[in-house]
């Protein structure tokens, strides 16, 4: 694809670092130079968290990348504070051969949209729909077989497990709940089958140096204001279940927490697509670090209405070629 302008906006030690993944950034280390350079409407602007307040009123419609200290704490103030912010990496991610992909991979997704995928394309792993929540725990260890036939350490496969029951169990119970397809939230442990055309799809498998999980569900209902609310609420008050969505909240923070990567795009009322990577470098999920969080949602002033209704009549595109399905 043709090169588009990559602004960076940050500290000397960031750009140093910046300089050696981004082909060709344009460094500006001066507010007074920020608005010739973004007149010219860079694909991408690349900002030390600390500087985000100064680049606010000149960067609307553009898309930013926040550099923060990786702690999911600071994440998710970020991401409650400047809303316009949707997307952030860690100092330590840009500091490896990932922050390269990472970046190569967002820029491929914000020029072709939801049709391009996160996942890289020389990963392998395994894909299915699920219909019925009598089936999760046998898919669920199947996941544990497939990460464990591949040598990775007991704690990924964990992490993994882990990430898998929450966002399957999301899609089945919450999602069709929250998009009024269920009259009425439906508990955890009751049994529920969707048709077929309304299966959420599971994939996971190695990408690169790293093992994720994708869950994929036809409903769209998810919102980031939710997911930011769920979030702030268990980093101050600690986890506990949220009621009035099952247990969902608990769930989403446990996903942040086991993640070393987080991307998320939302197709109100077709599509909510979690993608999660967790990486051997990770470490526990009480350190509560995440070395990016990508957040594809609309602009939910501009929804006109259909948030979280449920407008997919049927969406059979769900599985896609983002990697080979062996096994």
């Amino acid at each position: 694809m043709t090169l588009l302008m990559q602004l960076v906006y940050a500290r000397e030690a960031y750009t140093r670092l910046l300089e050696a993944v981004l082909d060709e950034p344009v460094i500006v280390t001066r507010r007074s130079d920020l608005a010739s350079a973004i007149a010219k409407r860079p694909s991408l602007v690349i900002v030390d968290q600390d500087l985000l307040d100064q680049v606010e009123d000149l960067v609307e419609g553009l898309t930013v990348i926040a550099i923060s200290d990786g702690t999911l704490a600071t994440t998710i103030d970020t991401l409650l504070s400047h809303r316009w912010v949707a997307h952030l990496v860690s100092e330590s991610l840009l500091a490896t051969p990932l922050a390269r992909a990472n970046f190569e991979l967002t820029r491929e997704r914000l020029t072709h949209g939801p049709e391009y995928h996160m996942v890289g394309g020389a990963s392998v792993g395994r894909v299915a729909l699920l219909t019925h929540s009598c089936r999760r725990d046998a898919r669920l260890e199947r996941l544990r077989e497939f990460f464990a036939s591949r040598d990775l350490p007991s704690r990924m496969i964990d992490a993994t497990h882990d990430v898998a029951e929450e966002l399957v169990t999301n899609a089945l119970y919450d999602a069709p709940a929250e998009a009024g397809y269920f009259k009425r939230p439906v508990t955890r442990t009751a049994s529920v089958e969707l048709p077929p055309e309304h299966a959420c799809e599971i994939s996971y498998g190695i990408d690169g140096v790293s093992a994720f999980v994708r869950v994929r569900d036809p409903f769209g209902s998810l919102t980031r204001s939710r997911l930011i609310s769920v979030l702030d609420r268990c980093n101050r008050n600690g986890v506990s279940l949220d009621e009035s969505r099952g247990g969902a909240g608990l769930g989403l923070w446990r996903v942040f927490s086991c993640a070393s990567r987080v991307a998320i795009t939302v197709i109100p009322g077709r599509l909510t697509d979690v993608l999660v990577w967790v990486d051997r470098q990770k470490r526990r999920a009480s350190a509560k670090n995440i070395d990016a969080v990508q957040l594809f949602f609309p602009p939910e002033v501009e929804l006109d209405g259909a948030l979280g209704r449920f407008a997919a009549d049927h969406d059979f595109d769900l599985i896609d070629d983002s990697f080979t399905a062996v096994g």
